[in-house]
């Protein structure tokens, strides 16, 4: 008993020193490690589309069509143009200009200029003057009637009343159609007004302007102080109905 007590001792020291099974107790240390995830490339530039599946009404759509409109909608719409030198877009991206952010509209005046080849800033006026001679080389896509009205109804919808009707007469030059900046009707035009003799109108000075107008014997003046708070007046003059516009 004496010897075997060591020898079972020894035993034991030696059982406790085996190191345990690896695929027992780590697993994973048996298996080879992951591998390493591949990077995944930045997604590539979008180019323009082939220019047999380019078409210059959707190009007009994607530009502008609603309030809230998406900015990278319209800035791919932008490079579109560009690279397709769709000068048709020209007159849309200045109609537009006044509904798109400061960012977008500094983008859309880049773009006028590729297409045009001029430079006048944020001037919308001598935009439209330079495009005005130029209709038909710089004539806009083929639906953009609709384009116009829809955009312009969203402003006020008595607008879309008014010149829905020019969608389908092609004879109406929507592209001289610019909103004055107030809802239909917002500024009241003279209706039928009364007026007076020369020598009963004492507010009026010798030096006022006034708009003359003779029709079949009577004969008529409005003065401009009048009309510029007003800029239409409808009347009845030598038994013929008129409308002055100022």
């Amino acid at each position: 008993m004496a010897l075997l007590a060591p020898l079972v001792a020894l035993a034991l020291t030696l059982a406790c020193a085996q190191p345990p099974p690896a695929t027992d107790i780590y697993p994973a240390l048996t298996k080879p490690p992951p591998a390493t995830p591949t990077p995944v490339a930045d997604d590539p530039e979008p180019t323009a589309e082939p220019a047999a599946q380019y078409d210059p009404n959707r190009t007009m759509f994607r530009i502008w069509e609603q309030f809230g409109h998406p900015h990278e909608t319209t800035l791919a719409a932008f490079a579109d143009a560009a690279a397709h030198n769709d000068v048709s877009q020209a007159v849309v991206i200045l109609e537009a200009l006044k509904f798109f952010r400061l960012d977008t509209a500094r983008s859309a005046i880049e773009t006028l200029t590729v297409l045009t080849g001029q430079d006048f800033d944020f001037d919308r006026r001598r935009w439209r003057e330079w495009l005005g001679p130029r209709r038909e080389e710089y004539a806009p896509p083929p639906d953009y009637a609709r384009w116009k009205v829809n955009s312009l109804a969203l402003i006020d919808p008595e607008i879309a009343a008014v010149l829905h009707p020019a969608i389908a007469h092609s004879r109406v030059d929507l592209t001289e159609v610019v909103w004055g900046g107030v809802r239909l009707d917002g500024i009241p035009p003279l209706e039928n007004p009364p007026y007076v003799g020369p020598e009963q109108a004492a507010w009026l000075g010798p030096d006022d302007r006034v708009f003359g107008v003779s029709i079949n014997g009577e004969r008529r003046a409005y003065p401009l102080r009048v009309m510029n708070a007003h800029e239409l007046a409808n009347d009845v003059l030598g038994g013929e109905p008129i409308s002055l516009v100022y």
